[in-house]
């Protein structure tokens, strides 16, 4: 173990108030894992977790006791969320794994920070902080890994991830966060195990694919997953893809000067799968229903059917209209013209269609009719570059009706 002596400077009004109460009743406390290992690199966090020799029965009596509001998040596991002045801290009480099924641990508790730092899964999350000593406390030199920028798991990896398969997400997660090289024996246990993580609910996987792809970096590391097969066992992947279309899709983005939404990646990475994706298998894949329908309606766009009425009618239709237009020219070999529709519309105002419903309606058309009417019209007033008037529309469509 190694200790570094020095103040760190931590995004909290109360933190210190928390670990002071703690100390006060004859127990000890500190700062750990995520909050100290980026305290440590000088970055700011939001979260902070306290680890301490207190059970959680006696947290919850001292500090309702105080009339600070606790909530038993995670009691089976020994933990607590304490609410301190609106400052929402999350306290556990130290740990040993007793067993574990790579999903669920039992644990039992201990009085020592170093048996608890031994459960954790990489040496750069095992960092724990005393803010009245001063102190860094490293037990796996998880200071010189930051520094050379190296993701490793504590002590032999092949347990580390038995003990929890979700670790191997991490691993890429981490590894695109801080990584500046790849740990070898770590990479391979991973790889090793990586049929594991299908054991894993949907809900953790798609939490830590989310992650994953909100890195700056993410194109790397969907890389990396891909190159070892390890993303086919999180999506509905059955060949390794090729991804230079995906990675396209970024320099669109940055060159259209949008962001890409973590539904557009997900839908770009379903598309060049070749796999059919239907709405039921997204949400059992556990998207949401809105993430669901806009992979969805990504998905259902047929390239022969890309001409510049159906880009406009694009535009038209959705204010998130950059995403479908990332996606068709990432995909397509009419990149530039894609791109072309894309910079004449981006900063066009959208007009107002200059028929309603109701209109059509008084015109005698039936009621099961006018959905079907409105759609027709605003296909040929896309089509128009949006040049027909209102009497040009109703014309059309009396003409339609005659017929």
């Amino acid at each position: 173990m190694s200790e570094l002596k020095k103040k760190l400077n931590i995004k909290s009004h109360n933190y210190l108030s928390v670990l002071e109460i703690i100390n006060s009743k004859n127990h000890k406390a500190r700062l750990v894992g995520g909050v100290v290992r980026d305290a440590v690199l000088g970055i700011e966090s939001q979260d902070i977790d306290i680890i301490t020799t207190m059970w959680p029965e006696e947290l919850i009596k001292v500090f309702r006791a105080m009339g600070h509001k606790v909530i038993p998040t995670g009691i089976k596991f020994g933990t607590v969320s304490i609410l301190y002045d609106e400052e929402l801290f999350e306290v556990t009480t130290l740990r040993k794994d007793i067993s574990s099924d790579g999903r669920h641990a039992k644990v039992e508790y201990t009085k020592d920070f170093y048996v608890d730092a031994l459960r954790r899964d990489f040496t750069i999350n095992a960092l724990s902080y005393c803010p009245f000593e001063e102190k860094v406390y490293d037990y796996f030199d998880g200071i010189e890994d930051l520094r050379l920028g190296c993701v490793k798991f504590i002590g032999d990896p092949e347990l580390r991830i038995q003990e929890d398969y979700l670790r191997i997400l991490r691993f890429f997660r981490f590894l695109g966060k801080f990584g500046k090289k790849v740990d070898q024996d770590s990479l391979k246990a991973c790889i090793k195990y990586k049929s594991f993580i299908k054991k894993l609910s949907r809900e953790r996987i798609k939490s830590e694919l989310n992650l994953i792809l909100s890195l700056p970096n993410y194109c790397d590391i969907i890389g990396l997953m891909n190159d070892y097969s390890v993303l086919h066992e999180v999506l509905p992947i059955s060949h390794n893809l090729g991804l230079k279309k995906f990675v396209s899709a970024q320099e669109l983005a940055k060159r259209f000067g949008v962001l890409l939404s973590k539904e557009t990646k997900y839908a770009l990475l379903f598309a060049l799968s070749g796999n059919d994706i239907s709405y039921t298998q997204l949400i059992n894949l556990k998207f949401s229903r809105i993430e669901a329908r806009h992979i969805d309606k990504l998905l259902a766009i047929k390239e022969e059917n890309i001409d510049e009425g159906f880009l406009k009618k694009i535009w038209f239709e959705n204010d998130n209209f950059e995403q479908f237009f990332i996606f068709l020219a990432a995909l397509s070999e009419e990149k530039e013209r894609i791109k072309n529709v894309f910079l004449q519309l981006q900063n066009k105002q959208k007009q107002v269609f200059p028929l309603s419903g109701k209109e059509i309606e008084a015109l005698g058309i039936s009621r099961a009719e006018i959905g079907r009417g409105l759609s027709h019209l605003q296909e040929k007033w896309i089509q128009s570059n949006f040049q027909l008037t209102k009497q040009n529309l109703i014309k059309i469509l009396k003409q339609k009706n005659e017929k």
